[in-house]
């Protein structure tokens, strides 16, 4: 079941397939898993769909 979890202090939100992708990520990447809350997503809380591309960040020249 997918997982979404919370970071703790800057409230950085993460969703993951399962719980198990979740805890990896918040051990390797995030600090450990006390840094996060861990949910689990119901069918009602899917995402939103994107209707349109984003718009890409203007480049800057390099020197």
């Amino acid at each position: 079941m997918a997982c979404k979890i919370t970071h703790r202090v800057n409230e950085q939100q993460i969703r993951f397939a399962n719980r198990d992708a979740a805890e990896r990520y918040a051990e390797i990447m995030g600090g450990g898993v006390d840094n996060w809350v861990f949910t689990t997503i119901t069918q009602a809380e899917t995402s939103p769909f994107v209707t349109a591309e984003p718009t890409p960040a203007p480049r800057l020249p390099t020197r």
